[in-house]
């Protein structure tokens, strides 16, 4: 991990590099391109890929609307669960 952070235009180009590398299904790129990242760092761009995710699971609706933000936590609360329940069943 370096102690340098990143400035804004560099955390951006690192989002988009984690989603393309995603895309392009290596996770080891992915890996690479955090892995050297200061804590904050980090966390500001698994959240702002999250809040990618979260702006395209709203269907339509705009990502700031609230009420779409809400529903999307809710359908992946219960895919969670879900997900919780079957390992739990499975043991």
């Amino acid at each position: 991990m370096t102690e340098e952070h990143l400035t804004p235009d560099e955390l951006t180009d690192r989002c988009w590099a984690v989603v393309t590398a995603a895309a392009e299904n290596r996770p080891d790129d992915i890996d690479e391109l955090l892995v050297t990242l200061p804590w904050d760092d980090l966390v500001s761009v698994v959240f702002s890929v999250a809040q990618l995710g979260v702006g395209m699971l709203t269907r339509g609706a705009d990502p700031r609307d609230e009420d779409a933000r809400a529903r999307v936590a809710d359908r992946l609360r219960v895919l969670l669960l879900e997900r919780a329940a079957g390992r739990t069943a499975g043991s």
